[in-house]
């Protein structure tokens, strides 16, 4: 099983290479936009060591996080995948980082914070319910940088947390045959397009407003 996974879902991105039981390249960069000029050199790389065998899966960090970076990972997971035949699946990127008893967050803006249930749910809530399931004895995770959710009040249990391309294999190792299916047979989309990221539109886009 030879499996590629993109993780470009915060400014600290990575791509690796899963071949026969083992990551064999690995790779990382940092930018705040350009992702795509970070990300193609590194595939290149990793269809390199591909030799003449298949690529079978294409793993990508659907986010929650950067909208442009999870695109650019999706779209170039797609073009490969026309030339590759390989399947593509777009996996939430904290799912590596969850923890029993544990749910971890960001800041949604807006006075929001996104938030993924241990259950895999992933919903946006306001700063007073996470203090609320803090003294319920939920532990708070986030991506946020150290000093950063304390300055609006929340004390989280670990911050500055990093989700990797590496992770997303794991993640998919992890996973049970049934999940896997689900994941391969769902849309290759971005976190932020589904549910409660979205609302549904009042007009069509192609209807004529007056």
């Amino acid at each position: 099983m030879n499996i590629l996974a993109i993780e470009t879902s915060l400014p600290h991105a990575s791509l690796c290479l899963y071949r026969d039981g083992h990551i064999v390249f690995q790779t990382e960069w940092t930018t705040e936009r350009n992702h795509d000029e970070w990300l193609f050199p590194a595939l290149q790389k990793a269809m390199d060591m591909l030799h003449d065998s298949a690529l079978n899966i294409i793993l990508v960090g659907a986010g929650p996080g950067s909208y442009g970076g999870v695109r650019v990972a999706l779209a170039a997971a797609v073009g490969i995948a026309q030339v590759t035949g390989a399947a593509v699946a777009a996996l939430c990127s904290w799912a590596q980082l969850a923890e029993e008893g544990a749910v971890v967050v960001s800041d949604a803006r807006r006075g929001g914070w996104t938030m993924r249930r241990e259950n895999g749910d992933i919903d946006v809530v306001s700063a007073e319910y996470l203090k609320q399931q803090q003294e319920e004895g939920v532990r708070i995770l986030t991506i946020e940088a150290p000093g950063v959710m304390q300055a609006k009040g929340i004390r989280p249990d670990a911050e500055g947390l990093q989700p990797t391309a590496e992770g997303l294999v794991q993640t998919w190792l992890d996973m049970s045959s049934d999940a896997q299916t689900a994941a391969l047979n769902a849309p290759a989309e971005p976190i932020y397009v589904r549910p409660p990221h979205i609302t549904k539109a009042v007009h069509k886009p192609w209807e004529i407003r007056r």
